[in-house]
């Protein structure tokens, strides 16, 4: 079944309106016309069956017939992605799978040895925020991940209070194993580089867990997806 997203309020009464941009994919891409069904979502968590009503250039009119279960369940973990900006398609990749894996907000990361420009990150944000809209739609969740305007790194700690952050690096104490079960989560991932000295004193005066991987060294586009997987696995709905 094709899905489109529908923002809230464009849902009126039995009827949900689609924009320019999905038009264009229902009409002119996969050749929907009146009569054929597809799904529409809202971001939030709702996704309806909907039949193609009356549709032009601009926009196309579905009538919703019922609600459904979206394919991809919400995870039940608050899971919040924190990574150091990286090459264009490295990044590109790992705003992917954070939308493939459960997550629900990232926030690109300007740290002491990010390769990135905080300037150049910032001319990306809307390539980035495209990606997650489309890899929602793919995977089946009906909820948008949010992808946030790019950020220095001691700013995370006073954005994300809640919780337990979890910062990863190649030196550190904590343990997986460490950290408490049903409360928000915080992932700071770092860049190719690996963290300064400073961050890492920064980081233990604000109390996150710094967690190492037993010797092993990733790739920062590797850490990104291959810890939040297991985070996912241990906290949230893959276990």
């Amino acid at each position: 079944m094709h899905r489109f997203y529908c923002p809230p309020h464009n849902f009126e009464d039995d009827r949900a309106r689609l924009d320019a941009g999905e038009t264009h994919h229902l009409r002119d891409v996969l050749r929907l016309k009146a009569g054929d069904r597809a799904n529409v979502f809202d971001g939030e968590g709702r996704e309806f069956t909907a039949e193609v009503g009356s549709l032009n250039k601009r926009e196309a009119i579905l009538r919703v017939i019922a609600s459904v279960e979206p394919a991809a369940p919400e995870s039940p973990l608050d899971l919040t992605v924190a990574a150091a900006v990286t090459p264009a398609e490295k990044f590109d990749l790992a705003v992917e799978k954070a939308v493939e894996l459960g997550v629900r907000r990232l926030i690109p990361l300007i740290t002491d040895r990010t390769e990135v420009k905080a300037s150049v990150a910032a001319r990306r944000l809307e390539r980035w925020r495209r990606i997650a809209f489309e890899a929602a739609k793919q995977c089946g969740r009906a909820v948008l991940m949010g992808v946030e305007e790019p950020i220095e790194f001691g700013s995370v700690f006073d954005r994300y209070r809640e919780g337990h952050v979890i910062m990863f690096s190649e030196r550190g104490g904590s343990r997986i194993e460490d950290i408490p079960p049903g409360v928000p989560l915080t992932l700071i991932y770092g860049p190719k580089g690996g963290w300064s000295d400073t961050e890492l004193e920064f980081a233990e005066k604000r109390k996150a867990a710094v967690v190492t991987l037993g010797g092993r060294i990733l790739r920062a586009e590797t850490a990104a997806i291959a810890l939040t997987a297991i985070i996912q696995h241990r906290f949230g709905d893959m276990n």
